[in-house]
């Protein structure tokens, strides 16, 4: 995620526009500190992430108009418009190309701009943007009270069974956060519309575990972004776990692959969880950087279906060379609370923990696409 002083430096600014006062030695003092921490911070270690994603069962919904503010404060969060590029995750800093999730969802996104009122707490819905597979939202949050990290729950979705997501809220400057969030359909299905439904009855900070209860229910819906399907068959295997990949569907900010994974019997036996994270290139040296959806599989079953999202694809690209990455282990006290099966008709959707107690590891060969022109 990219910090307020990494955004300024992509700004044209006019020195005009801007007017010299007087501030105090204190204010001064706050800037130097700021900036030096800024300076000297240590790029941390990017290893590999999972996504932990809470899985949820949602009824049929009726979306209805609430009552909501469209209040001119909905713009005023200090620095920054693009609320999606603020959580831009880069790839690998050693890559000489790459492409951030985020970097072209503001382009295509709708603007919402709908703000409550609860507790005195004030949230805004900025932007949403919707693939067919995957809601994505931004918001904002002026509090007096200190919100951490906030945790808010996700938003169903009318004709979603099933939804796994992730959220990440950041303080920006006093009393004010942002934040963005997914939500995807857990089910192997495009929709071509999306309508939210966001009841937010409490927000937690993780920090101490503190809570603020109130009452912020939001309701729109969005169009889903044009999508081109391409159906496909590649896979590698070793050590008894396989890796499908069935198709991929590319829209103007990003790209979805959808994937099986096939644990064989002594595998299975052995081992609680078996997760595949998948990196991608493609053939002219771009690196891509994505978020799981969460997936789905027969209760007892040894295959999974899952599927990925990644930034916006190169359109001068020809070949998407994907490498699955397989971690194995067990579940423990740590990590086992985390995981969430929950039935679904016939079906169990299951969302793995990701694991600090790594048993095994290895990588499959590559398995090479060619896009369709």
């Amino acid at each position: 995620m990219k910090d307020i002083y990494e955004l300024l430096n992509d700004i044209d600014i006019d020195e005009n526009e801007f007017k010299e006062i007087e501030v105090s030695e204190l204010e001064k003092g706050k800037v130097k500190r700021t900036l030096k921490k800024s300076i000297n911070r240590k790029k941390k270690t990017k290893g590999w992430k999972k996504t932990v994603a809470a899985a949820s069962i949602i009824a049929g919904l009726s979306v209805t108009t609430l009552g909501l503010t469209f209040p001119a404060y909905a713009k005023n969060i200090p620095f920054i418009d693009d609320i999606f590029r603020f959580f831009e995750q880069d790839t690998n800093a050693s890559q000489d190309k790459s492409s951030g999730l985020f970097s072209n969802y503001k382009e295509f996104s709708s603007e919402i701009n709908m703000t409550q009122e609860s507790n005195g707490v004030k949230i805004t819905v900025n932007d949403a943007v919707f693939d067919g597979k995957t809601v994505t939202i931004t918001y904002s949050i002026e509090s007096e009270k200190e919100l951490g990290n906030a945790n808010i729950s996700l938003p169903k979705i009318e004709g979603m069974a099933g939804t796994a997501g992730t959220g990440q809220t950041t303080k920006i400057d006093q009393n004010k956060y942002v934040g963005i969030l997914t939500a995807s359909n857990i089910d192997d299905h495009k929709m071509n519309s999306a309508n939210i439904k966001w009841d937010i009855d409490k927000i937690t900070n993780p920090n101490n575990q503190t809570e603020i209860k109130g009452d912020w229910k939001f309701a729109f819906s969005l169009k889903a972004t044009d999508s081109k399907v391409q159906l496909t068959y590649g896979s590698a295997e070793k050590n008894g776990v396989k890796v499908s990949i069935n198709k991929i569907s590319i829209t103007p900010m990003s790209f979805i692959i959808y994937y099986d994974q096939e644990v064989s019997i002594p595998i299975k036996n052995k081992w609680d969880m078996a997760y595949v994270e998948l990196e991608i290139k493609d053939d002219l040296g771009n690196s891509y950087t994505g978020t799981s959806n969460g997936g789905s599989g027969i209760d007892g079953s040894n295959k999974m279906s899952w599927s990925k999202t990644f930034g916006k694809l190169d359109p001068n690209a020809k070949k998407l060379i994907i490498i699955p990455h397989i971690y194995l282990n067990n579940f423990n006290s740590t990590n086992y609370a985390s995981a969430t099966i929950t039935e679904i008709g016939e079906k169990k959707v299951s969302i793995p923990t990701s694991s600090d107690t790594r048993k095994e590891d290895f990588v499959l060969e590559d398995i090479v696409v060619e896009l369709e022109k």
